[in-house]
């Protein structure tokens, strides 16, 4: 792998937009905007340029690789060495949180980090929190891994609320000041638009990092209703563009990367290389075996973008995605019964296209919610169907959610 800075590449080549990211929509250049650090960020942190290509995380200034570490999928002593191995070939960001499989992810880098200290101070540490009214959640994550601080803190946004975003702030503010905290950020699984342009408003600085479900891309599917998913499409490419014009940088999730690395490397660098120029800073990516990291370490990354033959891969790919949550939340916003119909839509994905059965349990338990009465609960009800882009939500489908579980 040659170790090529994407300093070097100009932003305007870097962010020049694909066939089917920003340009099938005509949103142009998504270039980042000044590097002045918002009231509540610390210095970034001191690290050593990583031998893997990479680029800046926004307004971190942080030299992160355009591949890093999702630890969703790890656990135990296998997980440690799986992100010792990761680190040890470059990958210098890695994202965990204590309700990833069952907290075995977190103990699992937490063993890393405690048997050899050096660990913690090679990557850019990024934390999941759901609670922004509690101290605690953050204060046990810590704890666990052994270390003072987080270098981002990424927060739950999964609605455009005013409110949430005020004690967002309010705590990370508070743990900045308590030396617990270097970055701002949030995590967006549904809703992602409306989250995206409540920040641009009221917000616009405030958050240095976000990682967001990049699934609303033109097109994407071939989905039968083209405009609905287009209009989304813009909206998403819209608040991307208003966040890089602000120094946000930025993780994509929830691409398809999981099921692109276990495709091997021709798909994996076709993948990455369409999310890369379409505006992410780094892709996250769930990997979990050794043979995966080797695809990583194989990656020609040089330059951003897709050749002619790799825009055909990513094409043929997606295709094979074709019934994938676009996590648009209209489902869950448009459904008379309040069934959370985007989180079921997400169990789905867990399940079925990822495979994670575990994951996807681990998630359904943490909606509180009785199976046996979940499947009745639509009865011939069409209303999410007639709002999602790609036909997807429906009646069938939540059922389909509730028997995996009864």
């Amino acid at each position: 792998m040659s170790n090529i800075s994407h300093d070097s590449v100009s932003r305007r080549d870097f962010l020049r937009t694909t066939t089917c990211g920003a340009a099938a929509v005509g949103l142009g250049t998504l270039a980042a905007g000044s590097l002045a650090a918002p009231a509540a960020s610390q210095p970034a942190t001191s690290f050593k340029k990583p031998p893997l290509p990479y680029g800046k995380l926004g307004r971190t200034g942080f030299p992160v690789t355009l591949i890093s570490f999702g630890a969703i999928r790890i656990s135990e002593r296998l997980g440690m060495r799986i992100t010792q191995a990761l680190i040890d070939s470059g990958v210098n960001l890695v994202h965990t949180s204590a309700s990833y499989v069952g907290g075995k992810s977190i103990l699992a880098i937490a063993d890393l980090f405690k048997a050899e200290k050096s660990y913690r101070d090679k990557v850019f540490l990024c934390l999941k929190s759901f609670n922004p009214d509690s101290e605690r959640e953050i204060d046990e994550m810590l704890k666990t891994l052994g270390t003072d601080h987080t270098d981002a803190l990424l927060t739950t946004f999964e609605e455009a609320s005013p409110r949430r975003l005020e004690a967002m702030q309010k705590q990370q503010e508070m743990l900045i000041k308590k030396g617990k905290l270097k970055h701002t950020g949030f995590v967006s699984h549904k809703d992602t638009n409306a989250v995206m342009e409540l920040i641009v408003e009221k917000a616009p600085r405030f958050f240095e990092v976000a990682l967001l479900a990049m699934q609303v891309l033109p097109n994407r599917n071939g989905a039968p209703d083209a405009t609905a998913t287009d209009a989304e499409s813009k909206r998403f490419l819209a608040g991307l563009k208003a966040f890089r014009k602000n120094g946000v940088g930025i993780l994509s999730m929830k691409s398809g990367a999981k099921s692109a690395v276990t495709e091997g490397g021709a798909v994996f660098q076709a993948h990455a290389k369409t999310v890369l120029e379409i505006g992410a800073d780094s892709l996250l990516t769930s990997i979990n075996t050794l043979d995966q990291i080797d695809t990583i370490k194989k990656l020609d990354l040089k330059s951003p973008h897709p050749t002619p033959e790799e825009r055909k891969t990513e094409a043929s790919f997606q295709r094979s995605r074709g019934q994938v949550c676009l996590m648009c939340g209209n489902c869950g916003k448009a459904c008379p019964n309040s069934v959370p119909v985007p989180e079921l839509m997400r169990i789905r994905m867990y399940n079925d296209e990822y495979g994670w059965a575990d994951h996807a349990r681990s998630e359904f338990d943490m909606l509180g919610l009785d199976a046996k009465r979940l499947a009745s609960a639509c009865g011939d009800c069409t209303t999410c169907t007639q709002v999602c882009p790609i036909g997807l939500a429906g009646a069938g489908t939540v059922r389909h959610v509730a028997e995996m579980f009864v």
